[in-house]
């Protein structure tokens, strides 16, 4: 059985269930009573066992929207998630699981486990009750009601190994379904496009699948049993199994039967390798470690990176709350190092980029700076892609379907290239600024929407023009400190034209557009690269600042105003904009935001996050909130908000970067002064310098405002 972690480990205090039903929060007060939920309240995480940016996971599956499992079906609005199956159940341990997304289009859940009961094939594809689950970061455990058979499963760098007990008087015998693929709602099933399964003579199993485009290789070794094949819930013979384009139409369920002999222990242990890459890669990937031992080192991977960040004080719910967002912060985007299937060369290569739009904000600026040398590979990565496709991707997901998003976001990874740069990460920049420039420049699928905004100062929907602006920008910088002159002034040139998507009169985003998952306000407060004439625009700091007091709920608006209320990170669009007070010298109006979302949004359990967890982008926003920091994304600052702990050090390269507060309590959110290392701090940021190359920044808190960081504001960088 799956043993606990030690009693001072970090794991132990991370809660895999956490986000996995519908939220049941704190009740809302004060300004939170008013913000508005587009999206339905449920985190969409799984519990399943993986690694960190692990490739493989593994967990229970039902079928149900959107990781396979649970209870939910398909939820596009801010009521409560409708309910697929009214019981918790499952009919086995699937592979490969999205993390907190919405509706991607995408959803694995492959090679689909089962341990049979009396019944063998005849119960293989009949929902089981789920009792007793258990799960720590790398391993999960439950038990299935039907049959009694306790199963366990751990994660290894390109594979899993199962466990499954079986009870007295119920033969040890599991069925691999090789056809199984997506979730049970309707549209969101896949079925494989090709197959082959063969009988080794070793006693393995080792076979491919193609799902949506890419072979998924596997092997398969379950010692003590014998393999055999099926095809709808039949046994069939031979030491082969090819679906045929015949087959195919007929859509067929296949697979693999392990069995054990008579009088054999009462426990499978299938141990299994992937890979998308070679049928020879998933061989060595096969674990040959056992159960217990590659638990052990699973436990241990999670422990060395949840220890990036160590914090202190805070009560047990909110360590427990801090160290599973942290957890949540490092599943995706999946390391698939070595596995490009396009090339089929070795080098970095990552999947799950499903919520890219969410992920460049909080995750990635996160990854960069606690894990670098993952944050070196990704950038590596994205030059790769962009040379081979001849673009730049908004997602990437285990599909042949470059980009499928249109809607969402624009030009996000010159943002993210721009920012591992400032963050120190080695990278090829003078590649990196030629594709970017390309691209940019190319007609090439959504770039189009470069081109129109190049001829029209203006691209639809409107949020994509502070899209291509802010890409512009993170180009000419990046061409200034590569001493690029040239590409310098035409991308500064093309930078300047997000005023066109404003409204002056009423200083938002106008209305004569659509907004995806949001409406104006919700796309007002995100940072500009020139957040002076931002507020410029809007009439002023004072007038600025009005406008966000009626966006968070501190004033009402005027009779008959059209207003959309702060999403309170049910939704990411806004997740920056708490932050944006700081830029009108009011860093009060900020602690107060941001300490009443970590206050209300966040909570333990099955139902402690307010929306989807969008691969870790919300949870990523509460770790940097918590610790006392926020990044602004391709800019050279750390913003100052309000910690939520009276201590927290973040390990960083060059040394660590700690905050602490004195006088900290649930009251004294607001700074009465600071020291950054000693020295009086009036600002509230840091040049990023500052906080990459380590130091320390003390607080002094207080329960009520006290003037901090009025008159030096945070930068902008007209060009």
């Amino acid at each position: 059985m799956i043993g606990p972690p030690g009693a001072a480990s970090r794991t132990r205090l991370v809660d895999p269930f956490l986000g996995t039903a519908e939220s049941a929060l704190p009740r809302p007060v004060g300004i939170a009573a008013k913000w508005w939920r587009p999206k339905p309240p449920v985190g969409n995480t799984h519990p399943g066992a993986t690694l960190p940016f692990g490739m493989v996971s593994a967990c229970a599956c039902s079928g149900a929207y959107v990781t396979g499992y649970g209870r939910y079906g398909l939820s596009l609005t801010g009521d409560s998630p409708p309910v697929l199956f009214p019981d918790h159940e499952a009919l086995g341990i699937a592979h490969f699981q999205q993390s907190g997304t919405g509706r991607i289009r995408m959803y694995y859940n492959y090679l689909l486990t089962t341990p049979l009961g009396t019944r063998g094939l005849a119960a293989r594809a009949t929902r089981q009750p789920l009792t007793d689950e258990s799960a720590r970061p790398g391993c999960y455990a439950c038990r299935f009601g039907h049959t009694g058979v306790r199963s366990e499963v751990t994660a290894t760098p390109r594979g899993v190994i199962h466990r499954h007990h079986f009870p007295d008087g119920v033969p040890p015998r599991l069925a691999i379904d090789v056809s199984a693929g997506g979730l049970l709602v309707e549209d969101m099933a896949t079925y494989p496009q090709d197959a082959e399964i063969n009988l080794l003579p070793c006693g393995a199993v080792a076979g491919h699948v193609v799902m949506e485009g890419i072979p998924v290789h596997f092997h398969i070794r379950c010692p003590g049993a014998t393999p055999s094949l099926w095809e709808n819930d039949e046994p069939i013979p031979g030491d082969s199994y090819r679906l045929s384009l015949e087959k195919q139409k007929l859509r067929p369920a296949f697979g693999i039967l392990f069995a054990a002999p008579p009088g054999a222990p009462p426990v499978l242990e299938p141990a299994i390798g992937f890979s998308i890459r070679s049928a020879e890669r998933a061989t060595t990937a096969t674990p040959a470690e056992t159960f217990d031992a590659a638990a052990t080192a699973a436990d241990a991977a999670w422990e060395r990176t949840l220890s990036a960040i160590t914090i202190e004080g805070g009560t047990e719910a909110q360590r427990r709350i801090f160290t599973t967002a942290l957890y949540h912060a490092a599943i995706k985007p999946a390391d698939f190092r070595d596995e490009n299937p396009f090339t089929r060369a070795d080098g970095p290569f990552f999947l799950d980029l499903s919520t890219l739009w969410d992920l460049y904000k909080t995750q990635l600026p996160l990854m960069m700076s606690l894990w670098p040398e993952r944050g070196a590979a990704f950038v590596e990565f994205l030059l790769e892609v962009a040379t081979r496709e001849g673009a730049f991707p908004v997602s990437y997901l285990m599909d042949n379907v470059p980009d499928r998003f249109t809607k969402q976001a624009t030009g996000l990874c010159h943002a993210i290239l721009e920012d591992a740069r400032l963050r120190g990460i080695p990278g090829d920049w003078d590649r990196a600024l030629t594709l970017l420039w390309k691209t940019s420049r190319s007609r090439k699928g959504r770039k189009s929407r470069f081109e129109d905004y190049a001829q029209n100062q203006l691209a639809t929907p409107l949020s994509h023009t502070l899209d291509i602006s802010y890409a512009h920008f993170c180009i000419a910088r990046m061409a200034r400190g590569l001493g690029e002159q040239a590409v310098h002034d035409r991308a500064a040139a093309l930078s300047r034209h997000w005023k066109n998507a404003f409204d002056p009169a009423t200083g938002l985003l106008r209305e004569d557009s659509t907004y995806y998952e949001g409406e104006n306000w919700n796309y007002s407060f995100r940072f500009l690269h020139d957040m002076q004439a931002r507020i410029e625009l809007a009439g002023g700091a004072n007038r600025f600042t009005a406008l966000l007091d009626k966006f968070f709920g501190f004033t009402e608006p005027a009779h008959g105003e059209r207003l959309f209320r702060f999403e309170g990170l049910n939704n990411e669009p806004d997740m920056e904009a708490p932050y944006a007070y700081l830029y009108a010298g009011r860093h009060d109006r900020t602690a107060r935001v941001v300490r009443r979302v970590m206050e209300c949004q966040f909570a333990t359990g099955p139902g402690g996050l307010p929306g989807n967890d969008d691969s870790g982008g919300l949870s990523s926003w509460f770790v940097w909130s918590a610790c006392g920091v926020f990044p602004v994304t391709a800019q050279p600052v750390m913003l100052i908000g309000s910690p939520l702990f009276p201590t927290a050090a973040l390990h960083l390269p060059a040394g660590d970067f700690t905050i602490t507060a004195d006088n900290h309590g649930p009251e004294n959110i607001h700074i009465r002064a600071a020291t950054l290392n000693g020295n009086p701090l009036d600002r509230a940021w840091l040049h990023i310098a500052e906080f990459q190359n380590g130091g320390h920044l003390h607080l002094e808190m207080t329960d009520t405002p006290a003037g901090f960081a009025t008159i030096h504001r945070p930068p902008s960088f007209p060009l």
